[in-house]
């Protein structure tokens, strides 16, 4: 669940535009910009919550995940195991970037920009994969279950 999800301010609005924009999903800074989404902003609270959201990346070679409601998508908690179990497989350099995300986070290097799309029933991570699987697999392994993760969420106004 996302907690403390509050409306953003136009000046947030503006730099997550100019941000997403020169990303693979500029397609989002559009409808921002159009007025077709609204974006607002978010905490993830608990680790495996954060585990269990569905990433972008819906294949890995030619490995597929799971069926399940909605849009087939690996979580965030899959990818590192996937691909660490299934080597031959080729990543485009997925595993090697996650690995990248995952020192510097270790080293405070990463800056936490994630945005994640709400499509009404339920929640995609659509730019922020990498960073947050190395932030999961960096903190899986501490006792408990409670994270302080911000997000921003684009909401469809249809």
């Amino acid at each position: 669940m996302i907690h403390d999800i509050e409306d953003c301010v136009p000046e947030e609005v503006q730099c997550q535009i100019a941000y997403l924009a020169q990303t693979p999903v500029r397609g989002i800074a559009s409808l921002l910009e159009r007025g077709q989404c609204t974006l607002k902003k978010g905490v993830i609270r608990s680790l495996k919550y954060l585990g269990g959201l569905k990433t972008e990346f819906g294949a890995i070679g030619p490995l597929i995940p799971s069926a399940e409601e909605g849009e087939k998508k690996f979580l965030v908690s899959e990818i590192v195991p996937i691909l660490k179990a299934n080597p031959e497989v080729e990543d485009n350099g997925l595993l090697v970037a996650i690995e990248d995300f995952i020192a510097k986070d270790k080293r405070g290097e990463v800056t936490y920009n994630v945005t994640i799309f709400d499509n009404g029933y339920e929640y995609i991570i659509k730019d922020g994969d990498k960073r947050s699987i190395a932030f999961y697999e960096n903190n899986k392994t501490f006792n408990g279950d409670i994270i302080d993760y911000p997000v921003f969420v684009v909401s469809s106004c249809a």
